[in-house]
């Protein structure tokens, strides 16, 4: 048997480049599991508020604050960095901005809200903008009929570091005492280092792609910012399937954000406490490495959009399935008939979830990379970061719907942003917006 034949990069060039590609979405990981997914959001509620009144309302303002710097400045950074050629520079400065910014996370003290905010903010703009940059170079690393490998393969390392940080929390957890929410802080820290070392390999390896089209001359970074995108909104209509897909990804981002950061406060609402969270918690992210399979080994030989849709399906099903859990957790708890309400529901709806998390995450990215025009890549992921972002503020209706009218009513507001989405991505020529790429 060849085992060569198993490794899903095989046959592709660059081998070095990719993995210090790779590299970033591996270090990123720490941020997006520990920060934003598992601790940070509970330890901001329980530690840092103490208000259950407010607590979703504020988390979801301070991230949704962030991201909404992060959707003003995306497509600006993006095009400016198109111009430049500096891709990689505002990667890595990226990177070394989240790392920092996550280490401080660690000195946080209860009431210091202010605080809090003031270090999370920055973190996760830096943190979300270099998902931006890191996905611009997937058209440069992998041809067109490689580029659903190569981003569901880099996606699975990432879940697979997520595997080992929740091994390693859940461990930590038992073995330290750690688990009260207060004796948490020594996580972000580590969460911070951890970005920071894996941030290495991607500074000495990855290489800026070559920049083919003239620059703006006498404008400066700014300027030029401006001019690009300006240039590209007057040929929206050659890229009407582009734009579809970016709309599109506004609404069903708007689920992905909520998986990100609700889940843990979801779980805890439904019994799940310190270990049995971070159990749960795993049981996403493995569903998720199995997710980004599909996409590997299929994307490229099925199409795209056809395997959106089919991700988008499952996540439909699921979100109105959780609803329906939670409403009749609700009724039960409200007839008080007592006893224990079964949670293996739960587990067969975050088997599902994550599943979607990492197959949708995957095939948005790489059917971007497919249909982005040449030179204008980082651009292009600067509007898809805004799409992105945007998505994140568009989780305030969820929380709002959570507090004041119940999880149910919260999770079908999020099946309806999944509706949305799944009909315009039928909408979507992929042949037709690749050929505008072409031109």
């Amino acid at each position: 048997m060849n085992l060569r034949r198993l490794y899903p990069l095989n046959g592709l060039s660059q081998q070095r480049q990719l993995w210090s590609w790779i590299s970033f979405d591996v270090a990123n990981q720490s941020f997006t599991l520990i920060i934003n997914t598992l601790l940070f959001s509970i330890f901001f509620s329980a530690v840092v508020v103490r208000n259950d009144a407010i607590d979703d309302r504020v988390w979801a303002l301070t991230y949704g604050g962030s991201m909404l710097l992060t959707a003003i400045l995306s497509p600006l950074a993006g095009a400016a960095a198109d111009e430049r050629g500096w891709k990689k520079r505002f990667l890595i400065g990226s990177g070394l901005m989240c790392g920092i910014f996550t280490c401080g996370l660690g000195f946080v003290q209860p009431g210091q809200i202010w605080l809090a905010v003031l270090l999370y903010v920055p973190a996760n703009f830096a943190f979300s903008i270099g998902e931006n940059f890191l996905a611009s170079f997937l058209p440069s690393l992998a041809r067109y009929d490689q580029v659903g490998r190569v981003s569901g393969f880099s996606w699975a390392c990432a879940y697979g570091a997520a595997l080992l940080l929740l091994i390693f929390t859940a461990g930590a957890m038992l073995l330290l005492k750690l688990e009260s929410p207060d004796a948490w802080r020594p996580f972000f820290v580590f969460a911070g280092l951890w970005f920071l070392a894996f941030l290495i390999p991607t500074q000495l390896w990855l290489e800026e792609p070559e920049v083919t089209r003239a620059a703006h001359a006498g404008r400066n970074l700014f300027t030029v910012g401006f001019v690009r995108l300006l240039e590209t909104l007057r040929e929206t209509a050659r890229y009407r399937d582009l734009a579809l897909l970016l709309a599109a990804s506004l609404f069903y981002g708007t689920g992905m954000s909520v998986v990100v950061f609700f889940a843990s406060k979801l779980a805890v609402e439904y019994g799940f406490q310190q270990v049995a969270l971070v159990l749960f918690v795993a049981v996403i992210t493995v569903s998720g490495i199995l997710g980004t399979i599909v996409p590997t080994l299929y994307q490229d030989k099925i199409g795209h959009r056809r395997s959106v849709l089919i991700f988008l399906f499952i996540w439909l099903a699921t979100a109105l399935g959780f609803a329906l859990y939670a409403h009749l957790y609700e009724v039960h708890a409200q007839s008080g008939a007592g006893g224990s309400y079964p949670t293996w529901p739960l587990w067969l709806v975050g088997n599902l979830l994550g599943f979607g998390l990492g197959s949708l995450g995957s095939a948005n990215r790489a059917f971007v990379s497919y249909l982005a025009p040449p030179n204008r890549e980082a651009e292009v992921f600067g509007v898809w970061g805004l799409m992105w972002k945007l998505s994140a503020v568009t989780t305030f209706p969820f929380a709002w719907a959570k507090d004041t009218m119940g999880t149910s009513a919260a999770l079908l507001v999020l099946a309806g942003f999944l509706l949305v989405g799944l009909i315009l991505t039928l909408f979507i020529d992929e042949r037709r917006g690749y050929a505008a790429r072409e031109e």
